[in-house]
């Protein structure tokens, strides 16, 4: 017989032995390789663009005004330079070599986007961008660029205000949650990003909602109606405010924050309003781990509600408040300066030395809440007619009930010396004493 295995086994020391194996086919030592690879994570185009120090040093200052717009200008120059073959730091250098050029490719990408039928907003903002990137690097573009009917809004031509029935049926197709963000929208005229901003790290909580309260694990209104602060750095004009939220929009909220205490939530005065689904496991990008939605996950859970039956954008609530409190306005139940407050707006300069003052007398902000009070009416056209008229009759039958009283009552009376001082609480007040006979 013969060795056809040629290798000695034990020739090897045992260091060696330990880094080899046996292979599978013959009696051959045969190494093991091991090869170990990881998946590397896909840049996205914006962390592309941001790893150049000059667009990143752009896209900073430009933030520190607003992210959101630091976002808008940074598509808007990428889209540019891919339309027309050229990089964002060509196009810096091009401006600063020849200002006549890049100002006549600015002009002929307007001429192209006209072209492609590009809403004027959508054409002002490109040239917005690119301006602003340009000015990055001292280059001021001098030539008047026109843009053929910059004010039009080809897209909300046929969008209009909901009507009592089209609201009644937009809560009836919604979640809790998106039924709690659309009251806050439609019926306390908040912006969308007040609830969650652009990157999800800022909200509305509910300390910002104090006539609210968590009593043994039940939300509960102490106060009607709801007062909601919007803190200065939710404020879309940079200034604190306070809106209110009407009846049917509290319980539309107070249903939602008690559905997720029902489902084992914990909430405390830094919970957020609007959260994201704690009860099962979802996979969240780079929102991983933030409490607060994005604007665009709330804008996008409206949006699924409206639609199909409308294609109305999720900001036409905000439009709804406005017009109901507007009629509210043409009745007399609440002032203009009241109605462009709860708005969120600065309002002219008569309001800076009223409503706009950092801390508002507590006789102007019960005024406000009466004032809103009487015109929430307006703002809950999704009660049934019934409803609204049952209210009324009670609302009649306590002022008549109440006048009756008054007219059955005497005028005067004649009591004991010892019972002066019941009566007087009760509101009889004291004339005089009578002689004893």
């Amino acid at each position: 017989m013969k060795r056809v295995n040629t290798t000695n086994p034990l020739a090897m020391a045992d260091e060696d032995r330990s880094k080899v194996l046996r292979s599978d086919v013959g009696n051959k030592m045969t190494e093991q390789i091991h090869q170990t690879t990881t998946a590397k994570q896909k840049q996205t185009k914006k962390e592309k663009l941001l790893a150049n120090p000059d667009i990143r040093r752009w896209y900073d200052n430009t933030a520190r005004g607003s992210l959101l717009t630091a976002d808008v200008r940074l598509r808007r120059l990428s889209h540019f330079c891919e339309i027309n073959n050229i990089a964002p730091m060509e196009l810096a250098k091009l401006g600063m070599k020849n200002l006549r050029a890049v100002t006549d490719l600015i002009l002929d990408h307007v001429s192209w986007m006209e072209k492609q039928n590009k809403s004027p907003g959508y054409i002002e903002s490109t040239v917005t961008a690119i301006k602003s990137w340009l000015r990055h690097f001292d280059v001021e573009i001098r030539r008047k660029i026109k843009i053929d009917d910059p004010d039009a809004t080809p897209t909300l031509a046929n969008e209009k205000v909901p009507e009592r029935d089209e609201i009644a049926e937009i809560f009836n197709r919604t979640s809790l949650r998106t039924a709690a963000s659309i009251s806050l929208i439609a019926k306390a005229g908040l912006r969308p990003q007040v609830l969650g901003n652009h990157d999800g790290t800022d909200g509305l909580v509910l300390r910002d909602i104090p006539d609210i309260a968590i009593n043994k694990n039940t939300a509960l209104c102490v106060t009607s109606p709801v007062r909601i602060l919007v803190r200065r750095t939710l404020s879309k004009a940079r200034h604190q405010y306070f809106a209110f939220l009407t009846e049917s929009g509290t319980s539309k909220l107070l249903a939602y924050l008690n559905d997720r205490l029902a489902k084992g939530e914990t909430l405390d005065l830094d919970s957020a309003v609007i959260a994201p689904d704690r009860s099962y496991k979802v996979y969240r990008g780079k929102n991983t781990g933030k409490k607060f939605l994005p604007t665009n996950r709330i804008t996008k859970d409206i949006r699924e509600a409206l639609r199909p039956r409308f294609h109305w954008r999720p900001y036409v609530l905000r439009a709804y408040f406005d017009t109901q409190l507007l009629m509210a306005e043409s009745r007399g139940k609440i002032a203009h300066d009241f109605r462009v407050f709860f708005m969120g707006h600065k309002g002219s300069i008569e309001a800076r030395y009223t409503t706009n003052k950092g801390m508002l007398p507590q006789t102007l902000v019960n005024e406000m809440r009466n004032a809103f009070r009487r015109s929430q009416e307006f703002l809950d056209l999704e009660m049934s007619a019934d409803t609204i008229e049952q209210s009324v009759l009670e609302n009649e039958h306590a002022s008549k009930t109440s006048e009756t009283r008054q007219q059955l009552q005497p005028e005067q009376i004649i009591v004991k010396i010892d019972q002066v001082e019941e009566m007087i609480f009760q509101g009889w007040k004291f004339l005089s004493n009578l002689p004893n006979e």
